[in-house]
C-alpha cells in the first residue's frame, strides 16, 4: 500500500459531489460511502493479480479504513484547547459605587 495519502475534507467533498452527479441520493454521505465501498471492491476485483493477493489487499484496505475511521473519530472528540489568553479569575467584594 502507499506510504502516504493526501486525504482532505475538500477531496472527500469533491468525491461526494461527483457521485451525486451520478446519483442524487449521494447527497447523503451514507449513500456516498456505499458507492465508494462498491467502487473499491469493483476496482480491486478487476485487477489482474492472483486471487490470494487481491484478498490480502482487501483485508489490508479493511484494516486501513478502520484506522482512518478511528483516527478521525478521535480527532473529532478532542476537547478544543483553552484560549491563549484565558480570562483570569478574580475575587473580591463589590459594593455599589465601586468602579
Amino acid at each position: 500500500m502507499s506510504e502516504t495519502l493526501q486525504l482532505s475534507g475538500e477531496l472527500v467533498q469533491q468525491l461526494q459531489e461527483v457521485l451525486a452527479t451520478h446519483d442524487p441520493r449521494c447527497g447523503d454521505p451514507l449513500v456516498a460511502v456505499q458507492y465508494m465501498a462498491a467502487v473499491t471492491g469493483y476496482l480491486l476485483a478487476c485487477q489482474h493479480v492472483p486471487d490470494d493477493r487481491r484478498r490480502e489487499f482487501l483485508e489490508q484496505l479493511q484494516a486501513f479504513m478502520g484506522s482512518v475511521f478511528e483516527d478521525v473519530v478521535a480527532q473529532q472528540r478532542q476537547v478544543p484547547p483553552e484560549p491563549a489568553h484565558a480570562p483570569q479569575e478574580a475575587f473580591g467584594i463589590w459594593r455599589p459605587g465601586d468602579p
